[in-house]
């Protein structure tokens, strides 16, 4: 908690991989909420299918952060699947509240944009996070005074990305 009451996501960064040989990449920072939960452990999903934007009204130090929605996956190789959107903070002592559509959110595994794209099943939504990896070593800091779901009605967008269709399989001549 920050000094006024608010959430407040910091740390350090350091983008120096440890020469151990083992350690590939460094230099992110990452939390999420917990996991929904029926009794006994089982899996349960948030429903936010009644909205289409994410607001947030945060504090930032200027750097970028990428805030993560993850679906439930059927298997396990789809449990880094996660929907991602770039948050831009401006710095210094103002608020800023974010409307971001869910339209926008872009589709990542493992950190990698995928080419096929997707839109976000919004009644299974497993988790959402925010990670800080902009690539520059240093402090970061979050100051976060809510996070909340609307739904604009005039934003009709479904999804905000080009879907190409293809051939499965393309034959050369």
């Amino acid at each position: 908690m920050s000094p006024s009451g608010k959430g407040l996501f910091t740390g350090f960064i350091d983008t120096r991989v440890p020469k151990d040989g083992i350690i590939n990449t460094a230099g992110y920072c990452s939390m999420r909420t917990y996991r929904a939960r029926k009794s006994f452990k089982r899996d349960s999903y948030l429903n936010w299918s009644m909205y289409n934007t994410l607001v947030m009204r945060v504090r930032g130090d200027g750097r970028s952060y990428q805030l993560n929605i993850a679906n439930a996956g059927y298997f396990d190789q789809m449990w880094n699947d996660v929907f991602n959107f770039v948050l831009y903070t401006r710095g210094g002592p103002y608020w800023q509240l974010s409307k971001i559509p869910f339209s926008k959110f872009f589709y990542v595994s493992k950190g990698r944009v995928q080419d096929k794209q997707r839109p976000i099943n919004l009644e299974m939504v497993s988790h959402f996070g925010i990670t800080a990896t902009d690539n520059s070593s240093g402090e970061f800091n979050l100051e976060i005074d809510y996070i909340g779901l609307e739904f604009d009605p005039a934003h009709q967008e479904t999804f905000a990305y080009e879907m190409y269709k293809h051939d499965n399989f393309i034959v050369g001549h």
